[in-house]
């Protein structure tokens, strides 16, 4: 059994227990996510299963769509509603002028992630040593904000509510600060919902709970190539296939088309290759 399951995550529970769950229901040797969900953060977080797991460095680097809320007038030193507040502020949340800062916040920009983070310095995470009391200085890192529009505003409990598609590396805590920051008000990420991982969407996932207490809990595990439908199909005969089992680069003619493909024997799924100039290299296989 090789293949994904799309959980829509709960609240509370770690990214890390849910894959732990998902595996144990399955009885599978093999299991991990695409792309960590803190614990205060629900919403699409795929588990690939058995060989499926070697496929996961092409979803971890897609686009993502989050719906969030942020809370106005208080900063956190987690960025988001479960750390500790270490700063308050006066002043109304004006939606108009909120709606106006948001375009400097879309295309690439440059954003340092948050103290508590998993990214390193010096070996060590930056949580860890954000826990022991150490300042932590990450450095700012470059991303890109595909899209960023305010769903809703309510001035009277200064909290606006946001959905964006960013890039792999990019974090709405971050995020939350940074529109925060620019506002002068000062602001923590309350409420995160992943809502796509590029055009894999929570309405294809079933609820952590409903998953568990299935009686055949194999009928959610989804084939790995369906989650590449954005890459475009290369269909190989015995001969081709044969080669790129072997990791040999073969010329599939002339193509315009550059980029990531999913690579078929007749139906029979193979792996993910890459077209460059007509020639198609294998990047991961099932086999």
């Amino acid at each position: 059994m090789d293949g994904a399951v799309l959980i829509d995550k709960p609240k509370g529970e770690t990214s890390t227990s849910v894959v732990e769950k998902v595996k144990k229901k399955l009885k599978a040797k093999k299991a991990g996510h695409t792309g960590t969900l803190d614990p205060i953060a629900t919403g699409l977080l795929i588990i690939l299963v058995n060989r499926a797991t070697r496929f996961s460095q092409f979803l971890i680097g897609m686009p993502k769509t989050y719906k969030f809320t942020v809370k106005f007038g208080e900063e956190t030193d987690t960025y988001d509603a479960e750390g500790k507040i270490v700063k308050t502020y006066e002043g109304e949340l004006k939606c108009e002028k909120l709606e106006e800062v948001l375009e400097e916040f879309r295309g690439e920009i440059l954003q340092v992630p948050p103290p508590f983070s998993a990214k390193k310095i010096k070996g060590k995470r930056a949580y860890e040593l954000a826990r022991k009391g150490e300042k932590v200085e990450l450095k700012p890192v470059k991303i890109t904000v595909y899209s960023l529009e305010l769903i809703s505003c309510n001035p009277e409990i200064k909290e606006a509510e946001f959905v964006a598609e960013i890039s792999s590396g990019g974090y709405i805590r971050s995020l939350a600060h940074d529109l925060g920051k620019r506002t002068g008000l000062g602001g923590y990420l309350k409420d995160l919902r992943r809502l796509k991982i590029d055009g894999i969407s929570v309405d294809e996932a079933v609820s952590l709970e409903e998953f568990l207490s299935s009686d055949d809990p194999e009928r959610y595990v989804k084939p790995v190539d369906t989650l590449f439908r954005m890459f475009p199909d290369v269909k190989l005969n015995a001969f081709e296939a044969g080669k790129v089992l072997h990791g040999k680069r073969i010329l599939i003619g002339n193509s315009e088309y550059n980029g990531f493909v999913r690579i078929y024997q007749d139906s029979r799924f193979i792996g993910i290759g890459e077209v460059k100039s007509g020639i198609l290299s294998p990047k991961r296989l099932m086999i």
